[in-house]
């Protein structure tokens, strides 16, 4: 015969565990507050999803859209919203304010480094840096780089980064090998 569960005790047990580490009460019941950590374990096989996701709804500002879209549930991607950017406004005014950092390569002082960069709008600044970069290696023409003459990207610390643009760096650099054209940025925490 099949054991009966004492389902009052094993709440009782799952409170005190997640006392113990350090977990708030609505994290040991599973449904952590907003900004709050899962007590479990998250797997990441949802976060390219996730970030699809996110990419959709700000271009077309329909939430349960862009998470049905991708296969996710609208509260989970509710959630994960909560969690990892801010959003104000609503429908086609969305903004959405990443701030989590990326790890990049960046083209600054003459070399490739790869450092972590501040948030979204820098990395996107060093990406559209590094497609100019791209183009002008192939066509040479010194055009594609004005735009970044002067600008520079911000480090997870808060250091400026100018970025390169004299020319004979860029091909010196391209030659080198070390091209970080094919890489994409990834998300750190």
């Amino acid at each position: 015969m099949a054991r009966k569960r004492d389902y009052k005790a094993e709440y009782q047990r799952r409170i005190r565990n997640a006392a113990k580490r350090g977990l708030s009460r609505s994290q040991a019941r599973g449904h952590a507050k907003a900004g709050e950590a899962s007590a479990g374990k998250r797997s990441t096989s949802n976060t390219d999803k996730l970030e699809n996701a996110l990419k959709r709804y700000r271009q077309t500002g329909n939430r349960a859209g862009a998470a049905k879209a991708f296969g996710i549930a609208p509260e989970r991607f509710t959630r994960f919203l909560a969690d990892a950017v801010t959003v104000s406004g609503r429908g086609k005014s969305i903004k959405v304010a990443d701030a989590r950092p990326r790890e990049m390569n960046v083209m600054t002082g003459g070399e490739n480094r790869r450092m972590k960069l501040r948030d979204y709008d820098q990395s996107a600044l060093n990406g559209d840096h590094q497609n100019a970069v791209k183009s002008f290696v192939s066509s040479n023409d010194f055009d594609l780089l004005r735009p970044f003459e002067g600008k520079s990207v911000i480090d997870a610390k808060g250091k400026a980064h100018p970025l390169e643009t004299d020319p004979n760096t860029l091909h010196r650099i391209a030659a080198s090998g070390d091209t970080p054209f094919p890489e994409i940025y990834r998300i750190v925490q």
